[in-house]
Order: structure tokens, then C-alpha cells, then sequence
């Protein structure tokens, strides 16, 4: 499922008649989309041998469109979007048994054909659900390559965000690179779309500043859990309720805003106990593959908490959790307390919640 093999055999020029691209890094696909077709068919006949499908399509239509001869080429290029045959299939034993009969002889139908594609026809799947254990996916493991786009490392995101800024003769270091990346959404597009922004706030000068990115970039909620940890460990609870409230504000779900503090807490706990068993800094860092700015905040944070205050309220961050899940109470609720505890350095109490009335 590794990517290695396809930029290997795109560097050497070797192009399979199928592919299979899923994963959530919408950019990479379309990168690799581009590549095998810039390398597949000239610029002038790509209109003639190029088709994109979006949607369901029926397995006939398919066989038609990969099957038909290309014109004036020797290859053709078919791109099928979320077409639905990869999805997680409904159970046996639901609906009759007609129905579930011509299911199966349509996935052997699709199974079949897919080890039979035309070697003049390069038939790539683009999809966001897969269920890996189908035939359909094991026919394409067999017989083409699976490929999986997953978010890349914030380490390697930062290294490429540089090499864009270079590419725009601007110049920017890793730490701030990092800022970028930490700020944004995981997705290359998203963090592409900051990296424009801030070129063209900069006009004509060439250095990008934290400054800069302060200014222009739109935080995500990873940032603002970054700025929120920064308050409690600072004591100041009323700055960090105030951020709990703008990202909640912002339609950011509760939950998801309770799972990466607790995560943020894991993160500053485990520089804490590196560096207390004798870890540099800079070790510690490298141990937990930090970017530069991540590194930064993390480092800042755990001088503002003694390891057995985080540790009592990670325990606790269990029971607010498994309170919420019981409903013994609202997920608002659990935040709040869990940001209060964060802010005051005292030996935490069990949390007690009343059952709801």
C-alpha cells in the first residue's frame, strides 16, 4: 500500500493499466493522477483518450469505455471517482435472496474484469471509502497496485512547505515552516492554500516572518488547542475557557475538541518524563519527531506542569470521559472542568457527576 512503489516505478517509467488511489490526501492523488497521465498521453490527444467517471457507474459501461481502442495513441487513460464498488458491502443475510445472488455475480463480474483490463487502457479508481478485505480490492492488489494517501508527517509537510516558498523565491526557515504546518489542517491543499496566502501578503519581500503568518493564516483547531494548553499552564483559566468558547463558536464538535486536548496533555507528559530520565531536549524532541514549532510549544508547556499534575489529570480525563459516554454529563461540562484542572497546580478530587434528571 506504500507510495515508494509508485514514485519508483513513475521515476523509471513504468505505468500499470490499474490503479487503485485512496486515502484522505486529496493532493497527492491528484499529483500522481497528473503524473501518470502527463507521462501516458501527449498534451494534444489527452481530450481523444482521456475519460473521467464520477459517481456509480454500471461494470458494462465500464468494459465499454476501457475497451473501446484509443485514438491516435497508444494508450487511453479511464479515471473512475468514487465509483461505490470498493465500499463496505451490506451483511449477508439482509435483503432476499435474489437480490443478494445478483450482488455476488456482480462483484464477480467486476473481479473478473479487472484482471483482464487491455494493456492499452490505464483504468484508475479514486476513492475515499475502501473496503480492503473485497474481492474487487484483492483483484487490484493482484493484478495493478493499491496505493494509500495518507496525511504526510508535519516533519516532511514543513521540508515541503519550503521548498514552495523557494520555488516563489521567497525564503522562510523550519521553525516558522512548521508554524504553517502546525497552524493548518492536515491536508496538503489546505496548507498550500495558507503558503499563497502569505505570498501575497508579502508583495515583493522576500523574507516570511512568524509575523506574517500570524497575521494571515487562519488557525485550526490544532492551533488554537496549542494557544489554549499555553493559557492553562500559564494559570490563566479565564483566557482558555474564552478559546473554548471561540472554537466552539467556530462549530468545532465538543468532542473532538476534548480528544485532541487530551492528546496535547499526552504529548507535553511524555517530554516531561524524557527529559526528567535524562533526555536532552533536543533528544526528546527528535524521539518524538516534533516539528520545530510544535517542539517549541511543547517544550514551553511542559515547564509550566509537574508530571504527577499531568498524570492525576489525564486519569481524570478517563472519568469526565466515560461520565460524558454515561451521561452523567454534557460534553461542555467535561471540557470546562478538564481546562480547570489544567490551570490550577492542586492534587485533583475523583470526579463525582450527579446523574441527569
Amino acid at each position: 500500500m506504500s507510495i515508494s512503489i509508485l514514485k519508483k516505478e513513475l521515476k523509471a517509467g513504468i505505468i500499470r493499466n490499474l490503479y487503485l488511489f485512496c486515502g484522505p490526501e486529496e493532493y497527492l492523488k491528484k499529483y500522481y493522477l497528473d503524473s501518470i497521465r502527463d507521462k501516458l498521453l501527449s498534451e494534444n490527444l489527452r481530450e481523444m483518450n482521456m475519460m473521467v467517471l464520477e459517481g456509480k457507474v454500471e461494470i458494462e459501461k465500464l468494459k465499454d469505455y476501457c475497451t473501446a481502442l484509443p485514438m491516435f495513441s497508444e494508450h487511453k487513460m479511464v479515471i473512475v471517482k468514487n465509483s461505490g464498488f470498493f465500499r463496505s458491502q451490506r451483511k449477508s443475510g439482509e435483503g432476499d435472496s435474489e437480490a443478494t445472488g445478483e450482488k455476488e455475480s456482480k462483484k464477480d463480474e467486476l473481479s473478473e474484469f479487472l484482471a483482464n483490463v487491455p494493456s492499452y487502457t490505464c483504468l484508475v479508481f479514486v476513492e475515499d471509502d475502501v473496503n480492503r478485505k473485497l474481492r474487487a480490492v484483492n483483484a487490484i492488489k493482484k493484478h495493478g497496485l493499491v496505493v494509500e494517501f495518507d496525511y504526510q508527517k508535519p516533519a516532511d509537510l514543513a521540508k515541503w512547505v519550503v521548498k514552495v516558498f523557494e520555488a516563489n523565491k521567497k525564503k522562510i526557515d523550519m521553525v516558522t515552516a512548521s508554524m504553517i504546518v502546525e497552524n493548518s489542517e492536515p491536508g496538503m491543499t489546505e496548507i498550500l492554500n495558507e503558503v499563497n496566502k502569505v505570498i501575497l501578503f508579502v508583495g515583493e519581500r522576500t523574507r516570511i516572518t512568524d509575523d506574517d503568518i500570524k497575521k494571515v493564516c487562519t488557525k485550526s483547531i490544532k492551533s488554537m488547542i496549542f494557544d489554549l494548553t499555553d493559557a492553562a499552564a500559564e494559570r490563566d483559566s479565564s483566557k482558555a475557557l474564552k478559546l473554548l468558547n471561540d472554537m466552539i463558536s467556530l462549530k468545532e464538535p465538543v468532542p473532538k475538541i476534548f480528544f485532541m486536548l487530551t492528546r496535547q496533555l499526552r504529548l507535553v507528559l511524555q517530554m516531561k518524563l524524557l527529559t526528567e530520565e535524562g533526555m536532552s531536549t533536543n533528544q526528546a524532541i527528535s524521539r518524538m519527531r516534533l516539528t520545530p514549532y510544535a517542539a517549541r510549544k511543547i517544550v514551553k508547556q511542559a515547564q509550566g506542569f509537574s508530571a504527577e499534575m499531568l498524570k492525576e489529570v489525564l486519569e481524570e480525563c478517563l472519568k469526565l470521559d466515560e461520565a460524558v459516554k454515561s451521561g452523567r454529563l454534557e460534553d461542555r461540562a467535561a471540557v470546562e472542568l478538564l481546562i480547570t484542572m489544567m490551570s490550577f497546580p492542586i492534587k485533583t478530587n475523583s470526579i463525582k457527576t450527579k446523574k441527569r434528571t
